[in-house]
């Protein structure tokens, strides 16, 4: 496949599409809905956000190189993310709950005409035999789940990891959440404004949809007690369109206050090998 880039002006490109032309892989492109107040499809506007582009991007990127490696997307949703890394070469099967979601992610890898193993489950109970996969991904699904249900995925995910597999997770940052939620109910009360404000999806929202948001520390310790080893922070920038980029990279640029937690690590390596020696000896 040969894809070229289209002339982009960097990072802070803004391009808009109206609703009834998007494409089927709006979401992969970057597209996510502008409210204009329109009911007409004709008028409601899409925006590309390049700075989750970029975000996406750190993500795939900390996996390394994917061509001919097996891979699985957990919790994966429709298959995005799949379907780029299946461009990209890599042999990818994924896992979601949602039927509905598995339904739309084969008709996406049709039009991609990408194969993709696509499972319907849970993700405490990871559909795959034992040290199949060489990485294993998950976006923007751990703010969804307790922390004991992510000791659960964390386990089923090291199970189907060959030893020294890499693992990458991408989740919202609960700290730079609450930063944010504090400013803006100082900002409301200086403006007279009423300060009950709430970021959707968040802890004190009352959908309480993004119940499991976690910070670096927190996850940082689950994957140790899991025995995973070289955990590491993946550096994002974050820019404000309404903020000089270098004061947005004092504010936004250290590690508590990132837009997104991305780790990576890897399944260790001797205590599963020494185990099997173990049990065959």
């Amino acid at each position: 496949m040969n894809i070229r880039d289209s002339g982009h002006d960097g990072w802070d490109t803004r391009s808009l599409v109206s609703e009834d032309r998007l494409h089927w892989s709006a979401w992969i492109q970057g597209y996510f809905k502008f409210d204009t107040g329109s009911d007409d499809p004709a008028k409601r506007i899409w925006v590309r956000n390049f700075q989750e582009l970029y975000t996406r991007d750190m993500t795939v990127l900390a996996l390394g190189d994917v061509n001919g490696k097996r891979g699985l997307d957990v919790a994966g949703g429709a298959g995005d993310y799949s379907i780029v890394l299946s461009i990209l070469g890599a042999e990818m099967s994924c896992q979601d709950l949602s039927e509905e979601s598995i339904s739309r992610g084969r008709f996406n890898a049709g039009n991609a005409a990408v194969e993709i193993d696509f499972q319907q489950g849970d993700a405490q109970l990871l559909q795959f035999d034992d040290e199949v996969f060489d990485f294993c991904i998950s976006t923007d699904f751990f703010e969804h789940i307790t922390i004991d249900e992510k000791r659960a995925v964390i386990a089923e995910i090291s199970r189907v990891l060959k030893p020294g597999g890499v693992l990458t997770i991408k989740t919202p940052n609960l700290s730079y959440l609450t930063w944010v939620v504090r400013i803006k109910r100082v900002l409301a009360l200086v403006h007279l404004r009423s300060p009950r404000i709430f970021i959707e999806h968040t802890r004190d929202n009352p959908d309480r949809e993004h119940h499991g948001l976690t910070s670096f520390k927190e996850l940082e310790g689950l994957l140790d007690k899991s025995l995973f080893v070289n955990i590491n922070r993946v550096p994002i920038r974050l820019r404000r369109r309404r903020l000089p980029e270098w004061l947005s990279r004092r504010l936004f640029g250290f590690w508590p206050l990132t837009e997104h937690i991305i780790l990576t690590c890897n399944r260790s390596v001797f205590v599963p090998i020494g185990d099997f020696l173990q049990r065959h000896r």
